[in-house]
């Protein structure tokens, strides 16, 4: 499963904040006019951000109030220092999301049994793990993941060694599946070797990653800032109220996301594209966007055709929006450009949304 971190390094003022030494007053959980790093320069300009940062700084300092304190102040200097590894907004919101996840749900003593759930703040590596049949040895569990569309599912016993981590080994030396299972404060972490194939899943489909303890599937319906369709919080805000509805199956495109130079000749446009693994050639979406705050979506989407159960079944339909009055009836040269690459059984159809 793609990670959003890379190295860690040490940070600064959000450090010294967050484990609780100090404490400013601002949208942050700092002061943004002693800000010095990359990483809080960048909270400091994003509204979304500074609120996710204090949101953070609330949760963590009731987990510091608990018996497992100095855990939880060992665990948040590890986040901080992959979290700084963020070059973009769109990977600090994503950080940020899957941070306050974990903190939300870490409340209450550690228990193995369960269900579990995996931390995903694209919404696009969905996991779930159920731990069952607990003894001194070991642990029964069952796995199910996806990776866009493709999906996985694993059974079996995993043994303790005498660190308290559970490990399980299946295949030969070629085709070697190893899963390790690992306490981190109130979540489990496993750690895959081996890949999809070797672990008997879809491609791409891993069962490594960070896993909460809940009733019900954890994770927030991601933003196209998180995902990296889009930049900032008002961009977003536009294409969610120009979409309406679509907004959500636009989101759910985003298995794949690749932005490039505008193809027309319009200086600063950026064209996005974006498409679920697995279903490249009926769920996708093209995004363009430019400086002047002019938005062109094209969304190609099985959801989309669903909503439309009148068109036949081997029809596939192209929904065209703009916020761009000149270009109302004709999409613009990128989103012209990908038509009518759709699966082979079938054709498309463009619809010209309001």
């Amino acid at each position: 499963m793609p990670s959003i971190f890379r190295i860690p390094r040490v940070h600064s003022i959000s450090l010294i904040v967050a484990l609780g030494v100090s404490g400013m007053a601002s949208a942050a959980s700092f002061d943004c006019s002693k800000a010095v790093s990359a990483t809080d320069r960048q909270i400091c300009a994003s509204p979304e951000l500074q609120k996710l940062d204090e949101q953070i700084s609330v949760l963590f300092r009731q987990h510091t109030a608990g018996s497992d304190a100095d855990a939880w102040r060992t665990d948040q200097r590890a986040w901080l220092r992959k979290r700084d590894q963020c070059s973009d907004t769109s990977c600090l919101q994503g950080a940020y999301h899957e941070r306050v996840t974990v903190l939300e749900h870490g409340a209450g003593p550690f228990h193995w049994q369960g269900t579990w759930w995996r931390v995903d703040a694209s919404g696009q590596y969905g996991g779930q793990l159920g731990l069952s049949d607990l003894t001194a040895q070991g642990v029964r569990f069952h796995l199910e993941a996806s990776a866009g569309a493709n999906q996985g599912e694993l059974d079996g016993k995993a043994r303790f060694d005498s660190n308290g981590v559970a490990h399980y080994v299946s295949g030969d030396a070629s085709q070697r599946c190893v899963l390790n299972f690992r306490r981190a404060v109130n979540r489990i972490e496993i750690e895959q070797q081996g890949d999809f194939s070797a672990c008997g899943a879809g491609m791409g489909v891993t069962y490594d990653g960070t896993y909460v303890r809940a009733a019900r599937a954890p994770n927030r319906k991601p933003d196209l800032v998180t995902l990296g369709i889009v930049k900032t919080g008002a961009q977003d805000r536009a294409i969610r109220s120009l979409l309406g509805s679509d907004y959500d199956v636009l989101a759910a495109t985003a298995g794949a996301v690749n932005e490039s130079p505008s193809e027309s000749t319009a200086p600063g446009t950026i064209v996005v594209d974006t498409f679920v693994q697995g279903l490249a050639c009926d769920m996708k979406a093209v995004v363009i966007y430019d400086t002047s705050a002019h938005l062109w979506v094209g969304l190609w989407s099985s959801s989309a055709k669903a909503a439309s159960p009148k068109l036949p079944a081997d029809v596939t339909e192209l929904r065209y929006y703009t916020n761009n009055p000149a270009d109302k009836q004709h999409p613009p040269k990128p989103i012209e450009s990908r038509r009518n690459q759709v699966c082979p059984s079938e054709r498309e159809v463009l619809r010209l949304m309001p």
